[in-house]
């Protein structure tokens, strides 16, 4: 029975020694060898750093055009493919008041024309817009992070704005006081060179408020307007570069979203707006661009916009 105390702390010196020569050998490999690189202690490059997003160029065009100036309108939707979206989404924005369509390639010098921003008068009986009068075409070049929401105004400082909407097969009514109207627009780059862009039908309302929003598994404190999104009028489109996605009214004035995102208001006037987006080159570093606001208002010029 004695020797059993003994026998145990043998067994606990035996133990204590092979730990001590493990310890040993980590210890000498880390002090007396050379030091390891600092990339074998860190995790692979690419699992820790992701390259940096690129920037996505799109130019957005508002041109008017009187109810009266069918020739143009028409002659420019005959170059639309319609197509392009499903049989099942254009029968709902055709019941709404909407049209969309994609451009391929180059337009005719004369319907090119008139989606070009006005420019001081150089000739006899040409004129730039005078000040505050509605220009005929306004232009801006957006430079977007993929992913990120940005707003394109189409309507905005509605006092009142009665909106119908056409869902299946029921027509619904809202009335929202202080009103804009704007596409909801995301772009994500394609691996070929194509932007897909994401547009949703929007309109903010009400007065300013304070709200909690959930984002990216986190919290932000966000003032602004309620949001009503159309998201059965949302459209998505791969559009390559060269080409232009078309969307506007159609059909007689009502007080569907045709009407609501596209024709001018006041007692006189008769004129619809149309939006022209189209890729302005390939997506490219944020680190070489010059950065540019994420909104553009249609409703009124931009003080930056490219006249």
């Amino acid at each position: 029975m004695r020797g059993a105390p003994s026998q145990v702390v043998c067994a606990s010196l035996c133990a204590c020694a092979l730990a001590g020569c493990r310890f040993a050998f980590i210890a000498d490999e880390g002090w007396n060898g050379p030091p390891p690189a600092l990339a074998d202690l860190s995790p692979a490059p690419s699992a820790t750093r992701k390259p940096a997003p690129k920037t996505l160029p799109l130019e957005i065009i508002f041109a008017r055009i009187d109810d009266n100036d069918r020739a143009w309108h028409d002659a420019l939707w005959n170059l639309a493919d319609e197509q392009a979206f499903d049989h099942a989404l254009r029968r709902r924005l055709a019941a709404n008041g909407l049209r969309v369509g994609v451009l391929a390639g180059t337009l005719p010098p004369d319907l090119a024309a008139r989606l070009e921003p006005p420019f001081p008068a150089n000739e006899p009986g040409d004129r730039a817009a005078m000040p505050g009068e509605r220009p005929a075409v306004m232009r801006r070049l957006l430079t977007l992070l993929p992913g990120r929401d940005t707003e394109v105004i189409a309507a905005s400082g509605l006092d009142e704005l009665i909106l119908l909407q056409h869902d299946g097969d029921e027509v619904r009514g809202e009335t929202y006081r202080d009103a804009t109207t704007y596409f909801a627009l995301k772009a994500w780059p394609a691996a070929d060179g194509r932007i897909r862009i994401d547009l949703v039908p929007t309109v903010k309302h009400g007065p300013i408020e304070r709200s909690w929003v959930g984002e990216e598994g986190a919290f932000r404190l966000e003032t602004g307007q309620k949001r009503q999104p159309l998201e059965h009028l949302s459209l998505t489109t791969t559009m390559p570069q060269g080409s232009t996605l078309l969307v506007a009214a159609t059909g007689d004035a009502s007080s569907m979203a045709g009407d609501a995102f596209f024709r001018d208001t006041g007692p006189s006037l008769r004129t619809r707006r149309l939006l022209a987006i189209r890729p302005s080159g390939r997506p490219a570093d944020p680190r070489f661009t010059s950065a540019s606001a994420a909104r553009f208002d249609g409703a009124e010029p931009p003080a930056s916009a490219a006249n």
